[in-house]
């Protein structure tokens, strides 16, 4: 799994001088053409090759389908099929370009190998809603890319990652971007990411962890995290426990406050 917009390194191949916002957008909406394509041929043929499952973090995207751009992640299967989640609550897409990105309008969940996927990007991890329609819809794992510009950024989504995993019993891949472009100078905070990324599950007695943190990466640091995630498990216990999210949820009370 990779983070959000770990691909705006591309920009950089034209060593773009700017100046203006102006000139911004149109870098913005060029990148947003000319290099989707490629990525997706790119990591369908590295998932074929590998015979793996590719979370390729998400790209500012054109669609041809509506000649509008999109904040999409994109999941790749060992058997060259290709899933999207576009973002449904646009922020800073990627440094103060809110006003290009078109919010998605649907959630889906992805079965690769038996095990169910959704993807919440970055800042749509910070509405609980959003997890909780794809636990609902049977997401087992939830991916999360996401692209910091602060430490503030970094510990929001590091808390909400933690919080998710508890609220909808599921397992909560976080993977931040972490580094920096030296451009464009307008901008008050340049390109520079801070990341944390971590593995998380649902903080329960019967899980053997009281952290719900299964690993975490050094902060700041690019990094590789691997672990070896236990779904039979989670699915055992999803619905059993004195404390449990799901099983002990009241539809019907909380329908009276919608």
């Amino acid at each position: 799994m990779f983070p959000e917009f770990f691909s705006v390194e591309l920009l950089t191949i034209k060593k773009y001088h700017i100046d203006k916002i102006d000139s911004f957008d149109n870098i913005f909406e060029e990148f947003g053409k000319e290099y989707t394509d490629y990525i997706k041929q790119l990591f369908k043929k590295l998932a074929e090759k590998y015979n793996m499952t590719i979370a390729a973090g998400s790209h500012f995207c054109y669609k041809n389908s509506d000649g509008k751009y999109y904040n999409t992640a994109f999941i790749f299967s060992k058997y060259g099929e290709c899933y999207e989640q576009d973002k449904i609550h646009p922020s800073y897409e990627l440094v103060y370009n809110k006003h290009l990105t078109t919010p998605g309008n649907e959630l889906n969940v992805f079965t690769i190998d038996g095990v169910k996927y959704g993807i919440s990007i970055c800042y749509d991890n910070s509405f609980p809603e959003i997890t909780r329609i794809l636990a609902k819809q049977g997401a087992e794992i939830i991916l999360v890319p996401t692209c910091c510009l602060d430490n503030w950024g970094l510990e929001r989504n590091k808390l909400f990652a933690r919080a998710r995993a508890c609220e909808n019993q599921v397992f909560v891949i976080n993977s931040q971007l972490v580094g920096g472009i030296s451009f464009p100078t307008h901008i008050l905070y340049g390109f520079l990411f801070n990341g944390q990324s971590g593995i998380y599950e649902p903080i329960q007695s019967m899980c053997g962890n009281d952290t719900g943190i299964l690993s975490m990466a050094d902060r700041n640091k690019e990094q590789i995290l691997i672990y070896d995630i236990d779904l039979d498990g989670l699915r055992k216990r999803k619905n059993s426990g004195v404390n449990c999210n799901i099983k002990d949820m009241r539809n019907d009370f909380y329908e009276k406050y919608m």
